[in-house]
């Protein structure tokens, strides 16, 4: 199963995703978040990732993470565009036949858990579950919808915007538990 743990700020908390067997992590790069990092900074970080995760530029638009696109393995947004390597994200899907992975996020980045639609088990191949998981909810989203990985990021927070070592490996076991 896909794990990405979303709003890496240190080289830290990326040898932590790879040690505890995170396939991604995600780097925010909307000014208005705790975790945010420049795009030196985010450019550094994707680079320290390489070989070990999956790096995700995350932003609310494809401007916002165009500067740095080409230093990750993807990007992320919250806007309906096209490209290849783009993870579409938002409370819809995007239109039309080729759409491209989909990260069901109704909390569009806040972390605050919002009751999932039935209608997400029609794209399990294609999606990614994120919006307030934590170590004691993943399991059964997981059993329930059977999405392609989910995404975590203050469930696995000690304090706004800081990661947590511990809650960073509770959210693995249990992922690994429910996945089998």
């Amino acid at each position: 199963m896909f794990v990405k743990v979303c709003g890496i700020t240190s080289i830290e908390q990326i040898d932590w995703a790879a040690e505890l067997g995170y396939s991604a992590m995600g780097v925010v790069l909307h000014p208005g978040s705790p975790r945010y990092r420049d795009f030196n900074r985010a450019s550094e970080l994707a680079a320290y990732a390489r070989g070990r995760l999956i790096s995700i530029a995350v932003g609310a638009s494809f401007d916002e993470v165009a500067p740095c696109r080409d230093d990750f393995d993807f990007a992320q947004v919250y806007e309906a565009c096209c490209g290849e390597r783009l993870i579409y994200a938002g409370k819809l899907p995007p239109p039309g036949p080729d759409r491209p992975l989909f990260l069901y996020d109704a909390s569009r980045g806040s972390g605050r858990p919002a009751p999932l639609p039935h209608w997400l088990h029609d794209l399990r191949e294609r999606l990614i579950i994120s919006g307030g998981l934590v170590p004691a909810t993943v399991g059964a989203v997981i059993r329930e919808y059977r999405p392609f990985g989910v995404d975590v990021s203050s469930g696995v927070e000690a304090q706004r915007g800081v990661k947590d070592y511990g809650l960073m490996m509770e959210f693995m076991k249990e992922v690994r538990h429910a996945a089998g």
